[in-house]
């Protein structure tokens, strides 16, 4: 498989989740019931999952030669807990910053969320996104890129595509942040599990929060409520964060280095601070189409949840 192969899988997950938006969105007006946020978000999964190894099978390769599943060692695995922790104050200031803009989209499905079990929020939101994601994005679109020889031009596409597929300008931030580090994460153990491990622990923690918060914390969630462009509210929280991300993302640096070094990969971390050594285009018309589209979608939800603020 190939990058034009990627690329056109890509392109089949956007129209397919676009699509799927709106015939969701046709059944509630036509019916008046909503589907469950645990429903909702396996239909997301799927239409992601289901391009992505269609492409893969239909060219040929095994899920092995592009999804990297091998065992990595306890002490990574532990270590990889850290690094989630390490990253936290980088992804919130990220997060922060785009809610100056944009609307908080997880805040704005947490009624949603805590109206079902805890453990099924986990189940979804905690186990089988992350798996999903993780072997699509991790695996499937990142190391098919690699073979190019552009790794940091992999990583960086990957992690665009992964916070695009969110369809929604404030996720997009963090998670295209979440993604350039989950590759690292990768990178350095050479396993897709220890992303799904830390994909997995950072989703968990949301959800706990999302919970704690509707039940404990009414302070903090109306600080998470705060008004699209409502600078005053947010930008003490943003230098306290900035404060926090500039303290804990080197040491975060440093963890998964140590990882490296563990695995035995430190020249697969060195190659990325290296940089390129290879020149070719990882961009086609495929991907083209699907960027646009899914830009176009995520302007008209923004422009939509502006005009309702």
């Amino acid at each position: 498989m190939d990058y034009r192969k990627a690329n056109i899988a890509y392109m089949f997950m956007v129209l397919a989740t676009i699509v799927m938006t709106f015939l969701v969105s046709a059944w509630v007006v036509t019916t008046g019931k909503e589907p469950s946020v645990f429903l909702n978000n396996i239909f997301c999964e799927l239409v992601v999952l289901i391009p992505g190894i269609a492409v893969v099978l239909y060219t040929g390769d095994s899920l092995g030669s592009v999804i990297p599943l091998k065992k990595f060692n306890i002490v990574s695995a532990l270590l990889s807990v850290l690094y989630v922790l390490a990253l936290f104050p980088l992804i919130t200031l990220v997060n922060s910053i785009s809610m100056l803009f944009v609307e908080n989209t997880v805040d704005s499905i947490s009624d949603s969320v805590v109206a079902m079990p805890m453990w099924l929020m986990l189940l979804s939101m905690g186990v089988i996104s992350p798996f999903i994601e993780e072997v699509i994005f991790r695996g499937v679109l990142f190391q098919t890129y690699k073979k190019t020889g552009r790794i940091v031009a992999s990583i960086v596409l990957s992690s665009v595509l992964f916070g695009m597929m969110h369809m929604n300008f404030n996720q997009f931030t963090y998670a295209a942040a979440m993604g350039v580090m989950f590759c690292i994460l990768v990178e350095a153990t050479g396993s897709v599990w220890s992303s799904f491990l830390a994909h997995g622990l950072f989703n968990s923690i949301e959800v706990i929060f999302l919970y704690s918060s509707e039940y404990f914390m009414d302070d903090v969630e109306n600080l998470a409520e705060t008004q699209i462009g409502d600078g005053a509210g947010l930008l003490p929280a943003i230098g306290m964060y900035f404060l926090m991300a500039v303290i804990f993302t080197p040491i975060a640096l440093c963890i998964v280095y140590k990882i490296a070094k563990i695995e035995g990969r430190e020249a697969a971390l060195t190659a990325i601070l290296k940089g390129e050594k290879k020149e070719g285009r990882l961009i086609t018309f495929p991907l083209i189409i699907a960027i646009v589209f899914a830009l176009a979608y995520m302007t008209l939800l923004a422009v939509s949840q502006f005009m309702q603020a």
